[in-house]
């Protein structure tokens, strides 16, 4: 899981931002076990959502695939369905976002969310 704190502010963020565009949010405790950050329901699709900051800029899949290694794997054990999605959500330090769909091979970058 997670080394350190959650990031707090980040989750919040990342669920105002998806509020607005009129999902409903489900955040979930680091407690719980899960390896997401979020639940969404959106447009009839169920969305799992892990966020993560990044204090240096790169947002190519290639330099997601890297510095995201341990949250796209614990992402790819949870078992989804064709109604239930994982993304992974990055914020960079120039407080942007950026969405990534996480499938079992591979990555796609979705668009921003800002």
């Amino acid at each position: 899981m997670t080394r350190g704190h959650p990031p707090y502010v980040a989750i919040r963020e990342t669920s105002e931002i998806l509020a607005a565009r009129g999902a409903v949010i489900i955040v979930v405790s680091p407690a719980c076990g899960l390896p997401v950050d979020l639940i969404t329901w959106e447009g009839g699709v169920i969305t799992l959502i892990r966020v993560r900051r990044l204090k240096y800029a790169g947002y190519g899949l290639d330099d997601i695939a890297v510095s995201c290694a341990r949250e796209i794997a614990e992402l790819r054990r949870v078992p989804v369905t064709d109604q239930i999605y994982r993304e992974l959500h990055v914020r960079g330090p120039d407080r942007h976002w950026h969405r990534y769909l996480v499938l079992a091979d591979k990555l796609e970058m979705l668009e921003e969310i800002n």
